[in-house]
């Protein structure tokens, strides 16, 4: 009987505890979590692109025995979370521990049955006609793809509670950093908490957010004994990044500031939206480090850029009126006073202590005399500006929003006794600053603003005297170091000198059997490429050296340049079909004398495309420089250019969707090689059907570099006020602003793939029906459901629909007006070769490019092939943007 009872109460405790864990979890990896059903232990919401998933963690490297619930990256390789619920009161690992989101609406951690953290959103949420927030309406719990954690009220409802607006450590796209200054009262900020230690989510002592006093700078502040002290700021706005990180646009990454800092009682906001919401980050580092990260196609995370890193970057490392500069080894900070200061206490400075700063070494006049301005000014009376470039502008600046250019902002800080500095640009406008001037970091490199220093204006003219001398003695010692030097290198290359000499100066009959030897030599030498770093050498071995022809061999290769031989033309000149004395078939571009282009492209293209190794790039050869003539030897592509086939009504039909969709592959992963794996990070700018040769089997090469540009470690974008490409392939803010980037590539890739598909140029859309070339047609084909019909007629009954059409889908993304909406290549490429991942959606284009085409169009594809011809097939080399 005893034995009977007890089996009883065994199996009643397991069916319920079989009914509580019914209760308690709900089914792994869903999508939403509903009132009434809870997260446990082991379960996870995951957002519906399978970005960001909602989870219990333990911190890697943290107390295994405490528990936090957390918005975590999916797809990285390492554990990454963004965002933590409970990070002050972690759940017992061994306790009874659970997420709900309860009848009132509210998301809770639960302990067994203490809250240990809520939302607290109750008095939000209450149904009509309950009482004391007892009832709510149809909340359900959301992680978005964003990595945002919401909660919505009934189906589709309004957003009740979101994790964005109760930020962590991590700034993500689609966040927003503002500061309120509405109500006259208390302003409200958006802030950023660091974490105590890598391992420990808890509260840490720094602090991110917006200047309350309005600045628009971002700072951070450190707590240390209930004190908070500023421990670094970002400088001010300029349009497109802060002048503390200067070589940083993060306005292409879709970083801006919304709102007026001289609207002292509005808001003004930092939003950061990117195309694709996983792709960057923010994170404020438990050591006061801020980071900004870009996360890989490996899963990796790299780092864009990071301050604080070294102590000039730190607030007001030297004091009042003094700049920092790092020294040589990039660590030390080395403080100095400005120009027409002093330090404040000599022992002190003496001991390396800069806190206490430079005071005036004398008072400024102000009034009764003249003033003089410019560096070279000084009649002994008034005052001038000392010039300090490439710096990081002082705190506390005053904005001139009236003053509209330089000569009007000197004139301002000239007629005002009070000020003691100003700098103009572009992107500032006019800023002015009082006697003292605090947090002067000296970039390294020549990045930054100028800043221009009132002084008396004796300084200014003993300062020229003394950069005149120092000049003057520079340049002899220069002079005579040059001298030393080239003497020693003749007398080392004596011999070598004597051979070369006796071969110009020879026999008549030597100088006409080798008329090229010596400029050849030269170019062998001109053209050596880059210089290499010694572990380059030690790794690749012996220093890059291009084969040199001689104007003989590939004449003779060439049948003297015949036109039998001849395979097309472009803005460069020619292209020959030659054969080398060893049976090698090759390509020969011989630069035309009349070319727009000449020896910068040249020799940019021999550079580049030379230490550039991949299948679906060409491959140089070698190259020919005698007297004018410039030549460069290719490998032979059998199948010449994409455009021959693609555009030629006899031919398309040859290239199938198979070989089309290879094509854009093989285009995507050249680029790929270009934009993040080789060493030169290389941008094209010219990138178009002829661009693209086809070997036997078919594979696409980019070919083309003299326009190509290298851009730095740490470059995303470049300004060039020389345009060059082709019209209908330039992106909207290169051809209108000459900025340029890696998506710059892309939107031209864009353009080639909607070529590709439909097998009609982009300016053979001119006038069709209301578009003006490729990119409004397949938009209005695709958005109103019928993308089908830009496939071309050629391919279509054996065409994969679903694939074309995710291709154009794809497309529509690479060519979106704003680059910080194009995806990069690495995401191309991933979506390209998986057919699973979720596109999102394209953004209408509201920019094209007017084309003037030969002839009206009547149909999408003509019979005649001369309709399709049209001005916008021309190379630009010279456009001027703004």
């Amino acid at each position: 009987m005893a034995h009977a009872a007890a089996a009883a109460l065994a199996l009643l405790v397991f069916f319920c505890a079989q009914a509580r864990d019914a209760a308690v979890h709900v089914v792994d990896a869903a999508a939403t979590l509903s009132q009434g059903q809870s997260l446990g232990a082991t379960d996870k919401l995951v957002s519906a692109g399978g970005t960001f998933e909602l989870a219990f963690f333990t911190p890697t490297g943290g107390d295994p025995s405490r528990r936090y619930l957390g918005v975590m990256y999916a797809q990285s390789t390492e554990q990454t979370v963004p965002w933590v619920a409970n990070r002050d009161v972690p759940v017992s690992a061994g306790s009874a521990y659970s997420a709900t989101v309860t009848a009132a609406g509210e998301l809770q951690v639960l302990e067994g049955d203490r809250v240990v953290w809520r939302t607290d959103n109750s008095a939000t949420t209450t149904s009509p006609g309950t009482a004391g927030g007892e009832q709510a309406a149809n909340v359900t719990l959301t992680v978005l793809d964003t990595g945002n954690l919401q909660l919505a009220a009934g189906d589709g409802g309004p957003v009740i509670w979101q994790s964005f607006d109760h930020p962590a450590d991590t700034f993500l796209p689609g966040m927003s950093i503002t500061l309120d200054r509405r109500g006259g009262g208390a302003v409200r900020r958006t802030l950023f908490t660091s974490w105590r230690s890598p391992a420990d989510p808890g509260t840490g002592d720094f602090t991110l957010g917006q200047d309350p006093l309005g600045s628009a700078q971002l700072y951070i502040w450190q707590t240390t004994g209930g004190q908070n002290t500023t421990y670094w700021r970002s400088g001010q706005w300029a349009n497109t990044n802060f002048v503390g990180v200067p070589w940083r646009s993060l306005y292409v990454y879709g970083f801006k500031l919304n709102g007026d800092p001289n609207n002292g009682s509005g808001v003004m906001s930092y939003v950061f939206n990117t195309y694709n919401s996983s792709e960057y980050r923010f994170m404020l580092h438990s050591n006061g480090t801020e980071t900004c990260y870009m996360l890989l196609a490996t899963g990796d995370w790299e780092t864009v850029w990071s301050q604080p890193t070294i102590p000039c970057q730190a607030y007001n490392m030297c004091g009042a009126n003094a700049q920092c500069a790092a020294a040589a080894d990039g660590g030390q900070a080395v403080c100095t006073c400005l120009t027409g200061f002093e330090p404040r206490n000599v022992s002190e400075y003496s001991n390396g202590n800069w806190t206490q700063g430079c005071v005036r070494s004398s008072p400024l006049p102000c009034g009764g005399e003249p003033n003089v301005s410019g560096a070279g000014a000084g009649a002994g009376v008034g005052v001038g500006f000392a010039d300090l470039p490439g710096v990081k502008l002082p705190n506390f600046a005053a904005w001139g929003s009236t003053v509209g250019d330089a000569a009007a902002c000197e004139q301002s800080c000239l007629g005002n006794c009070s000020c003691g500095a100003y700098s103009y640009s572009t992107g500032t406008g006019c800023l002015t600053w009082g006697q003292d001037l605090l947090d002067i970091y000296r970039f390294p490199d020549g990045e930054g603003y100028d800043l221009q220093i009132k002084v008396p204006a004796y300084l200014l003219e003993t300062g020229s005297k003394r950069r005149r001398w120092t000049t003057v003695v520079v340049a002899v010692v220069v002079a005579v170091a040059v001298l030393a030097g080239c003497g020693l290198l003749l007398w080392k290359c004596r011999r070598r000198i004597k051979e070369k000499l006796g071969i110009v100066v020879g026999s008549e009959e030597t100088k006409a059997t080798q008329p090229s030897l010596l400029p050849l030599r030269e170019a062998r030498q001109d053209f050596s490429g880059p210089k290499q770093t010694d572990q380059e050498e030690a790794e690749g071995g012996k220093k890059f050296e291009l084969p040199i022809f001689s104007l003989e061999t590939v004449a003779a290769a060439t049948g003297d340049f015949s036109a039998d031989n001849k395979l097309g033309e472009g803005g460069f000149g020619h292209v020959y079909k030659g054969r080398l004395p060893g049976a090698e078939e090759v390509a020969v571009k011989r630069l035309s004398r009349g070319s727009v282009q000449g020896m910068e492209e040249f020799k940019n293209e021999v550079i580049l495309i030379a230490k550039l190794q991949h299948r679906n790039l060409v491959k140089l050869l070698g190259c020919c420089i005698q007297g004018e003539e410039k030549i460069l030897v290719y490998e032979y592509m059998p199948n010449k250019s994409l455009d021959g086939f693609l555009f030629d009504p006899a031919r398309r039909g040859l290239l199938d969707w198979k070989t089309r969709f290879h094509i854009i592959e093989g285009i995507a992963r050249g680029l790929l090689y270009l934009h993040r794996d080789s060493r030169l990070r290389v941008v094209h700018r010219d990138l178009k059907a002829s661009n693209i040769l086809l070997d036997h089997d078919m594979i696409p090469k980019i070919s083309d570099f003299g326009m190509a540009r290298i851009f730095g470690g740490d470059q995303n974008q470049v300004n060039t006020n020389r345009v060059v490409g082709t019209l209908g392939y330039m992106s909207p803010e290169y051809a209108m602003e000459g900025l340029f980037s890696v998506r710059s590539d892309v939107y031209s890739f864009g353009i080639l793939i909607l070529e590709i598909v439909s097998g009609q140029k982009n300016s053979s859309f001119h006038h069709m029906e209301g578009s003006l070339n490729i990119v409004g047609y397949a938009w209005q084909l695709w958005n109103a459901d019928r993308g089908e019909r830009l496939i071309d007629p050629a391919i279509l009954p054996a065409c994969s629909v679903r694939e074309a059409l995710r291709c154009v889908h794809m497309a529509l993304l690479c060519v979106q007006d704003h680059a910080c909406d194009r995806p990069d290549i690495p995401y191309v490429v991933m979506a390209l070769g998986s057919d699973s991942s979720v596109l999102p959606m394209p953004k209408p284009p509201t920019f094209t490019l007017q084309c003037t085409s030969s002839s009206d169009r009547d149909g999408i594809f003509p019979d005649k092939v001369d309709e399709s011809y049209s001005a916008c097939d021309l190379t630009v080399t010279m456009l001027h943007g703004r």
